[in-house]
């Protein structure tokens, strides 16, 4: 049984790990399914993915903008 995270509402949406592991490296997958690394361990990428986040929290709606169009691409 999956339990809806802190402000959502409705059916708990199907939920996988961002984090795999390709040839030795290690990645996470974005929303939008786009990879994101190479980092060398999983610890790595998972400061990677916090640091994105934080990207995400801060950058200016233009600078998503054109991020979103290439991570979609």
């Amino acid at each position: 049984m999956t339990i809806n995270r802190d402000g959502e509402a409705g059916g708990t949406p199907m939920r996988s790990d961002r984090f795999f592991a390709a040839q030795g490296e290690w990645f996470f997958s974005t929303r939008e399914g786009s990879p994101i690394g190479p980092f060398e361990d999983k610890d790595d990428a998972r400061n990677g993915l916090k640091d994105f986040i934080e990207f995400m929290s801060l950058a200016e709606p233009k600078t998503l903008s054109r991020l979103y169009a290439a991570l979609t691409d």
